[in-house]
């Protein structure tokens, strides 16, 4: 897909982002490639591939979530600057 200096303004525009008249043209051409990657993978013909919610089969790398009984907020909120009665006590953010 061919991208002109008027595509790429409209672009800045409704992205509110101001592109410099040196770039543009360095700019317009990545995004043709991109483009042209984006068709060429359009050609691939996945019909019998099923979709993966990751990549990788073995994502799993995280610790099994064991709900415990027991907590250590005394322990916890040795470190913290203030505290009343458990709680955490912060300065206000919010006026």
């Amino acid at each position: 897909m061919k991208i002109s200096e008027e595509i790429l303004d409209n672009i800045s525009s409704l992205s509110k982002i101001k592109i410099d008249e040196k770039i543009k043209p360095k700019l317009i051409s990545d995004l043709e490639s991109i483009l042209e990657m984006v068709e060429e993978m359009n050609k691939i013909d996945t019909s019998n591939i099923e979709p993966m919610s990751h990549p990788i089969d073995e994502a799993k790398n995280l610790r099994e979530d064991i709900a415990a009984k027991e907590i250590k907020r005394d322990d916890y909120q040795k470190s913290a600057p203030l505290i009343d009665d458990g709680f955490y006590l912060t300065p206000k953010v919010i006026e």
